[in-house]
């Protein structure tokens, strides 16, 4: 039933094979980034909910 609906939009192949590509860069970004990123960074950042100092 999926692809008969997809065999009727024209550029369909496009778009799923862009939303694909975008979905794969923008979690391979973000699994770069958490493993560049400074771990002490990450520490205070899990604090900040439990800190009650305002620094």
């Amino acid at each position: 039933m999926f692809k008969q609906f997809i065999d009727k939009i024209p550029g369909a192949d496009v778009y799923m094979v862009t939303s694909f590509l975008t979905f794969m860069v923008f979690f391979v970004l973000v699994g770069i980034y958490l493993l560049v990123v400074d771990k002490n960074y990450l520490q205070h950042s899990r604090q900040l909910p439990l800190d009650d100092s305002h620094s």
